[in-house]
């Protein structure tokens, strides 16, 4: 049965985190916008930065706790209600790609130097590997729910009826499908938080205050995008 109070308590844990959220967009930006005399220190950059890196692990934390309690909620995962449609456009095993961290560097970071720029370059190549371990373990769990007697079964249920076997051959593919859905996104939801922490370790603190506002940036736009054409 699904476990519809933990859904509905990781729908509440997103409205609050979106609240700290903004708040931690805020100080990103007044961070990242004062001058050399005005700069906060290098303390102070510093401490910021884990705290957001720490606000956003706690989502995954959450969000791997409320799948853990209540399988049934993997799928909605793969199409978030808390993100808007243009978001779910770019939805990538459940929530943003993790290279999409080195095209916000770019644009963020001006300053690079040339070792910073071939750590972030081969850092990029592993992340991509490890993109595509990803997405085959994923396209082996779809695989696997595709065989001819799962789909049988399927297309049984509410047209002749099933016979004997082919209900429980039917929520046994479900549940390998949800095992291996839940699975992929935890792997996919490691590294994305891996990657942003290793930009995070080859950046200054300065760097990564304008790269972690990027990020933060982004996915309030993304989120506010159906709001704002309303």
């Amino acid at each position: 049965m699904p476990n519809t109070s933990s859904s509905q308590s990781f729908t509440i844990f997103v409205d609050g985190w979106l609240i700290r959220h903004r708040y931690f967009v805020e100080q990103l930006m007044c961070a990242s916008s004062l001058d050399e005399t005005n700069r906060i220190s290098l303390e102070e950059q510093q401490s910021l930065v884990a705290q957001f890196l720490s606000h956003c692990l706690q989502y995954y934390q959450e969000k791997f706790a409320s799948v853990s309690l209540a399988g049934d909620n993997v799928f909605t995962f793969f199409c978030p209600p808390w993100f808007n449609s243009y978001a779910k456009l770019i939805l990538w095993v459940g929530d943003f790609k993790p290279s999409l961290v080195f095209k916000l560097t770019e644009v963020s970071v001006a300053d690079l130097t040339r070792h910073q720029k071939d750590r972030i370059s081969s850092l990029k190549s592993e992340t991509r590997r490890k993109e595509r371990e990803v997405m085959r373990d994923f396209a082996l769990v779809q695989q696997s729910v595709a065989d001819p007697p799962v789909m049988l079964a399927a297309r049984r249920v509410g047209a002749v009826g099933m016979v004997d076997g082919e209900e429980t051959d039917l929520e046994e593919a479900m549940e390998v499908l949800k095992a291996g859905m839940a699975a992929a996104m935890n792997n996919a939801d490691q590294l994305r938080c891996s990657t942003v922490g290793k930009v995070v370790e080859i950046l200054t603190p300065p760097q990564a205050i304008k790269v972690l506002r990027t990020i933060g940036q982004l996915h309030l736009r993304l989120r506010d995008r159906d709001q704002e054409r309303a």
